[in-house]
């Protein structure tokens, strides 16, 4: 806009000057020409007087300064059209019949422009004659190169030139100024609305730029509101849907349990064990849709994560569960990183990916955290099945799940992993594992100084 708003004011004001530069210069033009002309007429009549009533001994040194102050040339030609004096110091008594001459023998006063074989250009000449005692005794001459005339008209064409260069110079500046005056609210308005989406704190300056730009960053500033309103709601209810679910889902898991204890039926105990695993992937499920709502709600902390420790924790917890499958462990930490993500949100991360990897590994997982192309890069593979190339990207897909899935997912595990990952600045993708399983990725910048 900024660039559009200088060329647009630019060309606009070139426009102007130049409606008025051309005819100026036109008229300018033909003003000079025709002071040009009748100030040389005037110095020829004047010079022509001034001779009249001088002695012909005194004509040399009148010639010499009316010469000196016109830059003409002078010549004196008598009445036998022989030149008698010449201001060029050519050579006289000799025969000067030009036209003008001739006209001013006559008594007339003659201005004209002709081609002049001596100089080789056109030639600017006033004639008039010498009246003494009421007749013609000789005729006088000024001329000039018509060049003094073209050059002294292209000196005030320049001038005008330089007239709209200046113009244009000028009207670049105040539209560079305008623009900036314009632009810059423009642009800080645009990076609070750039950086609101991580920051529902930001407001813009409402007192910032032209009126346009301050109804803009009102509007903005009561959109901002309006949304911290909405998502602080939601994560309230999210929070209160957590407490309410989940405290009569442990009332009937306590009940389950002691359902277990006390009855000496073997079918009743079985029954019971297994809705108590129900109500734990209830719970599980919950979960993961309650942490989705408050990803949605833009609930991340922001915190810092000793990642490696954060890794390091979880994978000793969850080596009683591989132990008690016949599941091997492989573990792999790079010690002290650290990525801008709160340990819970990450140890919930390492728990889905793990949960995962010991649903569909048949004998192996791997985990592993390093620093690859610059980033923390987290990444749990099984020897599992694996997941068919068409179903790869669609299985990070809300409630979506691969056509080999087991029993009892929900499909949110992955969507929770990679939708918490993107929203710390990171990502996470699938592919398959050397392994002959599924290797899920997630990556995360390093915070400066690693």
């Amino acid at each position: 806009m900024r660039l559009r708003l200088v060329v647009v004011m630019t060309a606009i004001a070139t426009g102007v000057a130049l409606a008025l530069a051309i005819p100026m210069a036109v008229i300018i033009s033909t003003d000079l020409r025709s002071s040009f002309v009748s100030q040389l007429e005037v110095d020829t009549l004047a010079t022509a007087v001034t001779l009249a009533s001088q002695s012909s001994a005194q004509w040399p040194q009148t010639i010499a300064e009316v010469a000196e102050r016109t830059g003409a040339r002078l010549v004196i030609v008598d009445e036998d059209r022989s030149l008698i004096a010449d201001s060029a110091d050519s050579a006289t008594d000799r025969s000067f019949n030009r036209p003008e001459i001739v006209q001013a023998l006559a008594g007339n006063l003659t201005s004209s422009v002709r081609p002049s074989a001596t100089l080789g250009t056109d030639l600017r000449y006033v004639a008039a004659p010498i009246v003494k005692q009421e007749r013609v005794s000789a005729a006088v001459r000024l001329s000039l190169p018509e060049d003094d005339v073209v050059a002294l008209v292209r000196r005030s064409q320049l001038w005008l030139v330089t007239f709209v260069l200046a113009v244009m110079f000028l009207a670049a500046m105040v539209a560079l100024l305008l623009s900036r005056s314009i632009a810059a609210p423009l642009g800080r308005l645009a990076a609070v609305a750039r950086a609101l989406p991580d920051d529902l704190s930001l407001r813009a300056h409402e007192g910032d730029g032209p009126s346009e730009v301050r109804a803009v960053a009102g509007a903005l500033n009561h959109t901002a509101d309006r949304l911290t309103e909405i998502l602080e709601n939601t994560h309230a209810v999210a929070a209160e849907a957590s407490h309410h679910l989940k405290t009569p889902l442990t009332s009937i898991r306590l009940r389950l349990e002691a359902i277990e204890d006390l009855t000496e039926q073997q079918d009743v105990r079985i029954e019971a064990e297994r809705a108590t695993a129900e109500v734990d992937r209830l719970t599980h499920r919950i979960d993961q849709v309650l942490e989705l709502a408050r990803n949605d709600a833009g609930a991340l902390t922001g915190a810092v994560a000793d990642a490696s420790g954060v890794v390091t924790d979880r994978t000793q917890a969850a080596a009683v569960i591989a132990a008690e499958r016949g599941i091997d462990l492989q573990v792999l930490v790079v010690p002290h990183l650290v990525i801008g993500l709160s340990a819970p949100v990450l140890a919930r991360i390492v728990d889905e990916l793990l949960g995962n990897a010991f649903n569909y590994a048949r004998t192996r997982v791997r985990i592993g955290l390093a620093v690859l192309d610059g980033q923390a890069v987290l990444m749990v593979e099984d020897d599992g099945p694996g997941v068919a190339a068409a179903e790869i990207e669609s299985i990070f897909q809300r409630f979506v799940r691969a056509a080999n899935a087991v029993q009892g997912g929900s499909g949110l595990g992955l969507a929770l992993v990679r939708q918490t990952a993107r929203l710390s600045g990171g990502d996470a993708i699938a592919q398959a594992s050397p392994l002959g399983g599924l290797a899920v990725r997630v990556s995360w910048p390093l915070l400066a100084g690693q």
